[in-house]
């Protein structure tokens, strides 16, 4: 029986998918307090079948709260767990990295096939529009296109504030461009610069070079790589892409990220109240705009990036501001100011 009590090799496997039971806390914790432990005292502690007992133990030796005592067959110690701890995290830590990177290695594959297999199935097909209908794929496409890019990558993000996991994402690739010498040129929507996620990133990645300027609307969301591809958004689905490589069509993208990145404003890296002011402002005024074509406040939060709550908020000063006891007599009187006055704020 003691021979069995050994690190059999398959403590590593459990010991990677995180796979301490609690029956081994629980026999951990009834002999951490000794220095050492016999296998007889172990079984009586354990209160495990006699197979069992054994997996308990070989686990805890996997993560080295238990090891064999030197010179005392039969015998472990009984392990501090922050020991071993910070080794065998750094090993599962670089083993996730290592799956990663074989993980994205796959995808750039499966990507090349993919094309492969379409242009086979559809000889009529030439591949310049192509649609992606599944997140990993378009996922998978952002990496290939962004790793081949040598001049400059263009990207256009309206919906506000950017999420953390979108950004995580991105972080990595970005970096590597940018390392590489490619220019780099975002346009995201003014009430990206009130999200403390979506600043830290800014600051992380202009420090690299990148060029980050903010609109209020009217722009489409865009990626385009150097001068020859092109990924734009698809209607009424977020996980969907169209890669567009026709020149006539992407040059024409790119023509409209360049002249909305021509009246939008640099993101800046310190907040003054000046800045704070002039945006609310311009955003207030994107919001009148709307208002006297008609649209709801749920349409124009939409367009803005912003929350129904804030924009209705941005909607009652403008009114304030109106002297508008009502949204009709509001629009009454923006729509008396248009007809008289070359800006409506």
């Amino acid at each position: 029986m003691v021979g069995r009590y050994h690190h059999s090799g398959a403590g590593d496997a459990e010991l990677a998918s995180g796979a301490l039971r609690h029956a081994d806390l629980a026999l951990y914790q009834s002999v951490m307090n000794l220095r050492t432990v016999d296998t007889a005292e172990l079984r009586s502690r354990a209160a495990l079948s006699p197979d069992a007992g054994v997996e308990a133990v070989d686990r805890l030796l996997a993560f080295g709260l238990l090891r064999p005592a030197r010179g005392l067959p039969g015998v472990l110690e009984v392990n501090s767990p922050q020991s071993e701890a910070p080794a065998k995290l750094d090993a599962m830590l670089q083993e996730v990295r290592t799956r990663q990177a074989a993980l994205d290695s796959i995808r750039v594959e499966l990507v090349a096939l993919g094309k492969v297999y379409r242009l086979a199935a559809s000889p009529a097909a030439d591949g310049s529009v192509e649609l992606l209908t599944d997140l990993a794929d378009v996922l998978a496409h952002i990496t290939e296109f962004a790793a081949s890019a040598s001049v400059e990558i263009r990207t256009s993000q309206p919906g506000g504030a950017r999420k953390n996991e979108i950004l995580t994402e991105s972080i990595a690739r970005t970096e590597a461009a940018l390392k590489r010498g490619v220019r780099m040129r975002t346009i995201y929507q003014h009430s990206a610069r009130f999200s403390s996620v979506t600043v830290h990133y800014v600051e992380q990645v202009s420090r690299l070079g990148a060029e980050i300027r903010t609109v209020g609307d009217g722009f489409m969301q865009m990626l385009a790589f150097d001068d020859t591809v092109a990924m734009l958004a698809v209607q009424d689905d977020p996980n969907a892409a169209l890669v567009v490589r026709e020149p006539n069509l992407t040059a024409f993208a790119i023509a409209a990220f360049e002249r909305a990145w021509t009246t939008a404003r640099p993101f800046p890296r310190d907040y003054r109240q000046d800045q704070v002011i002039a945006i609310s402002e311009e955003m207030k005024l994107d919001i009148v705009r709307m208002l006297i074509e008609g649209m709801e406040d749920r349409a124009i939060a939409r367009r803005m990036g912003i929350s129904l709550r804030t924009c209705q908020r941005h909607v009652s000063e403008v009114m304030d501001r109106l002297g508008a006891r009502s949204r009709l007599q509001a629009g009454y009187l923006l729509r008396q100011r248009q007809l008289s006055e070359p800006n409506p704020g």
